[in-house]
């Protein structure tokens, strides 16, 4: 299995999830940029990248904005020559209670969520499609299947919303030879987590099948194999990384 001289970007991927995503390409044989508002972090990472052997490139991106997603895709053409694979990972998570979401965090929470996405795929496939290849990754949630209390209706309508966009982008490039998928963890620990009561870890390990919470790299694992040669044949695909939180 392997992603050997593909090209890869990776939206939020200086932390967390991102992060472990774009390790995982790397080792896999891709070059890697990393998107993401924390351009330290990012810097980091690629340095990292490098010490794999492989490209990285780390690039400052607000995934809701037009003009800094095509900014994006433009530097890495021009110092790569192609974009093969995008995973939209980048997302924030507010807590608040149904009744205290204000218009302005929703409307916040759905532009990354999922107008990030959106615009992102949008400029992707502009990429992908002469080149006859594309491999195309969003992260959602369980919550975005079962909805969630406590990461918000927000976060969770959002995350709902990038599964069906994924699968009307499925529809629409298959026969360009470009495939796209949705991978849905359940808890992972990461920083998002880190502060929340044990007790409320421990209720989700008790209720996850296998009696743990993911690691960052449980999640890299299923992009990975999504983004190579391997997967050709999958397409549309939800495929639930949450230790069999939810089973459908």
């Amino acid at each position: 299995m392997g992603s050997q001289g593909r090209v890869a970007v990776v939206t939020g991927g200086a932390r967390g999830i991102g992060r472990a995503i774009c390790l995982a390409l790397a080792r896999q044989g891709a070059d890697v940029a990393i998107a993401d508002l924390n351009l330290p972090a990012a810097d980091e990472l690629a340095a990292e990248i490098e010490a794999l052997g492989r490209r990285a490139l780390a690039l400052r991106v607000d995934v809701s904005r037009r003009d800094e997603v095509r900014e994006m895709v433009g530097r890495i053409v021009a110092a790569w020559g192609r974009l093969d694979i995008l995973v939209n990972n980048a997302a924030i998570c507010p807590m608040a209670p149904f009744d205290q979401i204000t218009d302005e965090q929703w409307a916040r929470t759905l532009a990354i969520n999922l107008q990030g996405p959106f615009i992102c795929s949008q400029e992707a496939v502009k990429v992908m499609k002469p080149q006859g290849w594309g491999r195309i990754i969003a992260i959602s949630s369980v919550a975005g299947k079962m909805g969630s209390v406590r990461s918000g209706a927000d976060y969770s309508a959002s995350k709902g919303g990038v599964i069906a966009l994924t699968m009307c982008i499925a529809r629409t490039y298959a026969r360009s030879g470009i495939t796209a998928n949705v991978v849905a963890p359940g808890t992972v620990h990461t920083d998002l987590n880190r502060n929340w009561p044990q007790e409320a870890l421990d209720d989700l390990e008790q209720r996850t099948p296998l009696g743990y919470l993911a690691e960052p790299e449980d999640i890299a694992a299923a992009v990975a194999f999504l983004a190579s040669d391997e997967a050709r044949y999958i397409t549309g695909e939800v495929l639930d990384v949450n230790g069999g939180f939810l089973m459908d």
